[in-house]
């Protein structure tokens, strides 16, 4: 009868500052979906809690690219929630709710400013590169 039970899955938790281009942070990353988890998925999803409310949080990424397709959701909880984020050589100071589409190849870069929220992050393969 669970014949698609292993459709179903815990998210792992994850430290950031071993995600290629991130550096540590008190943010909490959950890897909801990814190739250890479901393989025959092509969509590598994790979820950043942030909260920015009381303490300002250094950066914690760096330009970096990967070679597939990326969607960034960032949904703020109980307020508003401010993102800075860089796709090349152009800076943005977003506020959420928004949608970032960063396109293969793109050097980007998103760090929180201030507020708190969810940072949703996927990327359109899961088996993808970072540059």
């Amino acid at each position: 009868m669970a014949k698609y039970r292993k459709y179903i899955t815990k998210g792992i938790l994850e430290s950031l500052h071993k995600v290629p281009g991130h550096s540590k942070a008190p943010i909490r990353r959950t890897l909801m979906l990814g190739k250890s988890q479901i393989p025959e998925s092509k969509i590598h999803l994790a979820v950043h809690e942030v909260n920015a409310t009381r303490k300002k949080i250094p950066p914690y990424t760096t330009l970096h690219s990967h070679n597939v397709d990326e969607i960034d959701l960032i949904i703020p909880q109980g307020g508003k929630l401010v993102y800075q984020i860089q796709l090349e050589d152009e800076t943005y100071k977003i506020t959420a709710p928004c949608t970032v589409f960063i396109p293969k190849k793109l050097r980007h870069k998103a760090n929180v400013v201030s507020g708190k929220g969810i940072f949703v992050c996927m990327i359109m393969s899961n088996k993808y590169k970072t540059f």
